[in-house]
């Protein structure tokens, strides 16, 4: 997903960064559980931060990979004052974290309040994109996918994403990955060796 602040002016920018704390975090840190009271939400400035839900039989569903420049768990500023998911970084990280009242009282500022809004709208039609993703494409369709939406239609790409990390942001699991990974090669569509991909013209 493109930074959030790409559309924001600068000096929307900088208000939201005077309200907002730095801070930095080692991998395994959780952040927030599912059901706790909001008063942040969050941008990531480096690193990587996993959402996910956990199971009524313990299990963890990924639901999102952080990229750096993301705004998360902004739904904690209008329609509820708890996290709907939990968050754990995965590598060590930087990030800001906002106070919800200083954007509540930065809404009063009208140009601040027309980009910021904007902004949300053109997320919650990339998250509502990835729901259908989700729920409608089998782990190869995902895969293929996500290689062409991230890295364009060239046909040998370097990717700066591990496979573990590939199969968080796709969500899934890491073996589960590994067998969509060989069923691609062997229909002759895509092949990952190394941090090399190599997807054929019009596959899947």
């Amino acid at each position: 997903m493109p930074d959030f602040f790409d559309k924001l002016s600068t000096s929307s920018v900088a208000l939201l960064e005077r309200s907002a704390i730095r801070r930095t975090y080692r991998a395994g840190a959780l952040l927030f559980l599912e059901g706790d009271r909001g008063t942040y939400f969050y941008r990531l400035v480096s690193g990587s931060v996993r959402l996910f839900r956990s199971t009524e039989d313990g299990r963890e569903v990924t639901i999102h990979f952080v990229e750096p420049g993301d705004l998360f768990a902004e739904i904690v500023l209008f329609e509820r004052d708890t996290y709907p998911v939990s968050a754990v970084v995965e590598d060590d990280s930087v990030l800001s974290a906002i106070p919800c009242h200083a954007v509540h009282r930065l809404l009063g500022n009208e140009e601040f309040r027309r980009e910021f809004l904007s902004n949300l709208v053109s997320k919650m039609r990339f998250l509502s994109e990835r729901l259908y993703v989700l729920t409608t494409m089998d782990v190869r369709e995902r895969l293929v996918r996500f290689v062409r939406t991230r890295y364009g239609p060239g046909p040998r790409i370097q990717s700066e994403l591990s496979k573990k990390e590939t199969a968080t942001a796709i969500g899934v699991r890491p073996e589960t990955l590994s067998r969509a990974l060989r069923a691609l090669e062997e229909e002759e569509v895509l092949t990952w060796k190394g941090r090399t991909i190599t997807l054929r013209e019009g596959g899947t």
